[in-house]
C-alpha cells in the first residue's frame, strides 16, 4: 500500500455533518462537512486517550471527540478542550493529521500522504467528453470489494487473456488469442486499446447492440496516482459504454471498487437495474478467482512469475508500482501489523511543514534494500 496518492474514500452523498468513518491503508479516517459543506479528512483517533472521533458529532466547523468533548476542527487542529482551566493554553500537540479532500465525480478522494501541494499529482480527467448533466450518456454507480491486493486487483481489469475464460457477458473462449500491442505510457497514464469479435448480447440490451456486428475496439487508461482505470467498450458506431473504477486498499488482502458506469444507448432510468446487474456480474466472476491468487501480493521480480506478451499492460503498471516502492512510498504492513501497543497514523501534510509537537507516530515504511 503506498502513501502519497488520491484515493477514493467515500461517495460524495455520504459524507454529511454526521462523523463518517471510513477505512483505508489499514487506518482508520473520519469524513465530515463542516458548517460551509466542505469536506474534510481527519485521522479518527483522538490524541488525548485514544477514542474514535467518528463516534463523535460535528460542533460548528469541527468534530467533537465523544470521551471528553475535544474539538477538532478541519486543519486537525484542536479548539477546544471543555475540561482545560480557564486561562491556560491549548497544548500545541492537541491535534491530528488533517489530509487534502477533493471532490470529483460524486467521489470525495482524499491524498493520504505528506507530500506537499506543489508534489502532489492531479486527479485523473477521465470524463472530459461528457458531463453528467448534459443528458447524453446515462449513469449508474455502485461499490464492491475484492479480498485481494489492490495491485493484482488493478491489474486484473487489464488483464486481455482472462476476459474470455472468465466473463459469461463478453468472453469468447472460442477466439482467446492476444495479439501483441502497444501501450502509452505518460502523464501519469497507461493506454492500450484492443479489439475483438464480440459475442451476441444478452438480454434487454439487444435492444439496441445488434447480433451482426465487426470487430470492436475497447480502449483501456490506467491512472497510477489516483489509482482507477476507465475502460470504454466501442459497442456499435457511436454507442459506447464506459467504465471508471476507483481502487482503495483497505488493507493488504482487501481492496474496495468504486465505479461508474456510463452509456449513451437505452438511456431510460428503467435499464439502469440491469446495466448494474451485468457490472455486478463481472466484479463477481473476477472476484471468485482473485481471492485465490498467490502469494497475496505480486511478487517482487517479474521473473517470478511468467509473464507474457499478453500481460504487457499489467506488467508496465506493476513495474510503476514497483519504482514507487523503491522511493520509499510503501507502508511496512507487517511491521505495522506486530505494533499494537500504541497508535500509527498516515502522515500529513503539516508533518512536512511543522514536524515536531506530534503525539502519534507516523507508520512504518518499507524501504529498498
Amino acid at each position: 500500500m503506498l502513501l502519497n496518492q488520491w484515493y477514493v474514500l467515500a461517495n460524495s452523498d455520504d459524507v454529511t455533518s454526521t462523523p463518517k468513518k471510513v477505512h483505508a491503508l489499514a487506518q482508520d479516517f473520519v469524513l465530515f462537512r463542516d458548517s460551509k459543506g466542505a469536506a474534510h479528512c481527519l485521522s479518527d483517533t483522538c490524541v488525548h486517550k485514544g477514542a474514535s472521533l467518528s463516534c463523535g458529532k460535528v460542533v460548528g466547523d469541527a468534530v467533537e471527540c465523544p470521551y471528553h468533548g475535544w474539538q477538532y476542527d478541519g486543519a486537525g487542529t484542536c479548539i477546544k478542550i471543555p475540561s482545560l482551566v480557564e486561562g491556560k493554553k491549548i497544548p500545541k500537540r492537541a491535534r491530528v493529521d488533517s489530509y487534502p479532500v477533493e471532490e470529483q465525480w460524486g467521489w470525495v478522494w482524499a491524498f493520504l500522504g505528506d507530500a506537499p501541494e506543489a508534489e502532489r499529482p492531479p486527479l485523473p480527467d477521465f470524463y472530459p467528453e461528457f458531463e453528467e448533466q448534459s443528458g447524453q450518456w446515462r449513469f449508474a454507480r455502485g461499490r464492491a470489494h475484492f479480498e485481494c491486493n489492490w495491485v493484482r486487483a488493478l491489474e486484473n481489469s487489464v488483464d486481455r487473456a482472462h476476459a474470455v475464460f472468465v466473463h459469461t457477458d463478453f468472453g469468447n473462449p472460442e477466439n482467446p488469442e492476444v495479439k501483441d500491442y502497444e501501450v502509452e505510457d505518460s502523464n501519469n497514464r497507461i493506454y492500450g486499446s484492443g479489439s475483438g469479435k464480440p459475442l451476441n448480447k444478452r438480454g434487454v440490451w439487444r435492444e439496441a447492440i445488434p447480433d451482426a456486428r465487426d470487430e470492436r475496439e475497447v480502449e483501456v487508461q490506467i491512472f497510477v496516482p489516483a489509482p482507477c482505470i476507465r475502460i470504454q467498450m466501442h459497442m456499435q458506431k457511436d454507442m459506447s459504454q464506459i467504465i471508471v473504477t476507483a481502487y482503495t486498499p483497505i488493507e493488504e488482502d482487501k481492496t474496495q471498487l468504486n465505479f461508474i458506469q456510463a452509456r449513451n444507448f437505452l438511456m431510460d432510468e428503467k435499464y439502469d437495474e440491469d446495466a448494474l446487474r451485468r457490472v455486478y456480474l463481472v466484479i463477481e466472476e473476477d472476484a471468485i478467482i482473485l481471492k485465490h491468487l498467490k502469494p497475496a501480493r505480486v511478487p517482487p521480480s517479474l521473473a517470478d512469475e511468467l509473464l507474457l506478451s499478453s500481460d504487457h499492460h499489467g506488467t508496465v503498471f506493476r513495474k510503476k508500482i514497483k519504482e514507487l516502492e523503491e522511493q520509499g512510498l510503501a507502508i511496512d504492513s507487517e511491521k505495522q501489523s506486530r505494533e499494537t501497543e500504541f497508535v500509527r497514523v498516515i502522515p500529513s501534510p503539516s508533518r512536512k511543514q511543522d514536524p515536531s509537537n506530534w503525539v502519534f507516530k507516523p507508520v512504518p515504511m518499507r524501504y529498498p534494500n
